[in-house]
């Protein structure tokens, strides 16, 4: 396979491991040096590859490490501080209560290791066996090199469902015997060689007027925009003219930055983003607005020809990866070192239609009326329309069924249990038994 990435790491037991395995790792990290933190006992704990400063905290108190991975809100010495709440692993993350960011959380408790990502999926676990041990890692691709794993044919054909591919199948990992940990799952790995995984993120309780929801949601925008950026700093950022990009602008004005807007017009004449881009740019504090029509930035596709790391698995951003880079250069020599992007705002505040299924039963009139405004919008006819609705089927019974609709046409959205998956019309028949025989 080809070389990973300029930063990952692997989580390994308190425990003496095979000792070719870090060989292997010192091969993986070059031409880089391989990093590696101790446990309190003096064998490896984490190790891989990453900057000196930024990207991994560490700290000690006594027997317990603790580090956090990528972004985070607590200073080392906060870190610290909560490090000496912990005694034992059911007490990590009540001792992280109240942090926030974009990180992976790490942890060596007498003897046993603990690894979690994000909840949002942008950090992810996962895990594989290799000598008799379990270790595990932020990327799939950094096991299946330790572990020599063969790539996983029928997720790779499953891959070309795209955003249709349901839980739990989606999100694999595409080499064999390397797994996929779920958001909001931690993996525990005890110095006698058990593994656990045991749920670290709890749904919240019970459901807030919208009023209050909206304040908190804003909230947590600000925090997470505030600690990215800072008073007087030059700053990136997108500004499409939808409500996503916009509302991040506006929280780092907020925040004290200084901005270079960027907006890549559509095509389209009758779409009004660019009018509502400018009206935003009017309002805010910043270096310079930059307008690029589509004839001014790199085609689509272009580049594919060029070697990229392009991660753990094929991806859609790959097709425009030229043009974000033309973008991204001017921000950069107009003085800005970071990009405030609106990617992922749209999955986060709507709602998928599947909903209005659980919402008839509850209040039968609110979701007679959603289920009109979502027929109206599909232009579906009534008679499907009903016949979802009144289906009481179970979610196993739905995947069990899929495997027979992956010829279906884009955009049949399902009002029970979410869009059914579909393959391209040009996979091919063994790309289509796999992904049927594909199981969670």
């Amino acid at each position: 396979m080809g070389p990973t990435s300029a930063c990952w790491f692997v989580v390994l037991p308190d425990r003496d491991l095979t000792p070719g395995l870090l060989d292997r790792l010192r091969e993986a990290a070059r031409p880089a040096v391989l990093r590696i933190v101790p446990h309190a006992s003096g064998r490896p704990w984490p190790a891989g590859r990453w900057p000196q400063e930024g990207e991994l905290t560490v700290c000690t108190v006594g027997d317990v490490r603790l580090a956090v991975a990528g972004t985070c809100s607590l200073e080392p010495a906060e870190l610290a501080a909560r490090a000496r709440q912990i005694t034992d692993i059911a007490h990590i993350e009540p001792a992280l209560s109240g942090a926030h960011g974009c990180f992976h959380v790490l942890a060596s408790v007498a003897g046993h290791s603990y690894v979690r990502g994000s909840f949002s999926g942008r950090r992810r676990v996962y895990r594989a066996e290799t000598g008799g041990a379990t270790i595990c890692a932020d990327q799939a691709r950094v096991l299946a090199r330790l572990t020599a794993a063969g790539l996983d044919t029928a997720q790779l054909a499953l891959r070309l469902a795209g955003d249709s591919v349901p839980h739990p199948l989606a999100g694999g990992a595409l080499w064999r015997g390397v797994h996929a940990v779920l958001p909001g799952a931690a993996v525990e790995l005890a110095p006698g060689g058990a593994v656990r995984t045991r749920r670290w993120w709890q749904q919240p309780a019970g459901e807030l007027p919208l009023p209050q929801a909206a304040a908190g949601l804003r909230q947590a925008l600000g925090q997470a925009v505030a600690l990215r950026v800072r008073p007087q700093e030059l700053v990136g950022a997108d500004l499409s003219g939808g409500m996503d990009s916009i509302s991040l602008c506006f929280l780092a004005a907020q925040a004290g930055a200084r901005l270079v807007t960027v907006t890549l017009a559509a095509g389209a004449p009758t779409n009004e983003d660019r009018l509502y881009a400018a009206r935003a740019a009017g309002h805010l504090p910043r270096i310079a607005h930059l307008v690029f029509e589509p004839a001014d930035v790199p085609a689509q596709f272009s580049g594919l020809d060029q070697d990229v790391d392009g991660g753990d698995e094929p991806s859609v951003t790959l097709r425009a990866r030229v043009q974000q880079q033309y973008l991204v250069e001017h921000m950069r020599a107009r003085g800005a070192r970071l990009r405030l992007s609106g990617h992922g705002g749209d999955q986060v505040v709507q709602s998928k239609p599947s909903y209005v299924h659980a919402l008839l039963r509850r209040s039968p009139a609110a979701g007679l009326r959603h289920a009109a405004g979502w027929r109206a919008r599909r232009r579906r006819p009534l008679a499907a329309t009903a016949r979802l609705l009144l289906d009481r089927g179970s979610y196993a019974t739905r995947l069990a069924e899929a495997a027979g609709v992956l010829r279906t046409p884009v955009g049949r959205d399902d009002l029970c249990w979410g869009l059914s998956p579909h393959l391209p019309p040009w996979a091919s028949e063994q790309a289509l038994q796999l992904s049927g025989e594909r199981r969670p």
